[in-house]
């Protein structure tokens, strides 16, 4: 039996309550969006695939004229998130985050499209303070769908609302130091680089002359 991750995230849904699937996707949708997003292609074909590995089953309803296919999940498939859900984690955090690639990159770029980049990645975000509004309400109300799993629910808004303020929090920090270059000396500009190293890390670092400054693109600057 060679399963997937996204294989286990949709058997722990099933686990859940069984779902059409149209509600599956969007449970998915909702539930694991910000941190395992996956296509709806896969989405709609793993189902499938765990019917016919035993690991669920798929019974048709009659809804007025329609016919509607809900699946649900079998002993079997308990036994095998059981299983997974005791296995070590395989891979540590990743992130996927083309803002990021595009800070690498700017200095082969202009510094307004590197504003724009932050910017736009602050606008993006507010969608997770929108989401987690709403499904705090709900679960603060005790009317969330799946209120039942609200204790280790509440860890998932707290990690996802955290991560929510340190992308919002570092682009307004850049967008911020990028407006004070216009004000800066290139020393100036160099040293509160070098500090940004300095205090982002975890261990204290002495303070040492300022290396010799560059521009934007990189460029030596007196």
């Amino acid at each position: 039996m060679t399963l997937t991750t996204t294989s286990y995230a949709i058997l722990g849904h099933l686990a859940m309550q069984p779902w059409t699937m149209y509600d599956l996707a969007a449970q998915m949708r909702r539930n694991v969006h910000y941190f395992f997003p996956r296509a709806e292609s896969q989405v709609y074909a793993e189902p499938k695939r765990l019917v016919e590995l035993g690991l669920a089953t798929a019974v048709s309803e009659a809804t007025g004229k329609r016919t509607r296919t809900v699946y649900a999940i079998t002993d079997a498939g308990r036994a095998e998130l059981k299983r997974w859900l005791a296995s070590p984690v395989s891979k540590g955090p990743v992130l996927e985050f083309e803002a990021l690639l595009r800070v690498v990159l700017a200095p082969f770029g202009e510094k307004e499209d590197l504003a724009a980049a932050l910017t736009q990645a602050r606008e993006e975000i507010g969608g997770i303070f929108v989401l987690g509004e709403r499904i705090c309400d709900e679960y603060t109300s005790g009317t969330a769908p799946l209120q039942r799993y609200m204790l280790a629910r509440s860890m998932l808004h707290d990690f996802l609302w955290s991560f929510g303020e340190l992308v919002d929090d570092w682009a307004a920090r850049s967008l911020k130091r990028m407006e004070d270059w216009e004000k800066q000396t290139p020393v100036e500009r160099t040293a509160a680089a070098v500090e940004v190293y300095r205090v982002r890390t975890r261990r204290k670092r002495p303070k040492l002359p300022t290396p010799p400054p560059h521009d934007f693109h990189g460029r030596p600057e007196e």
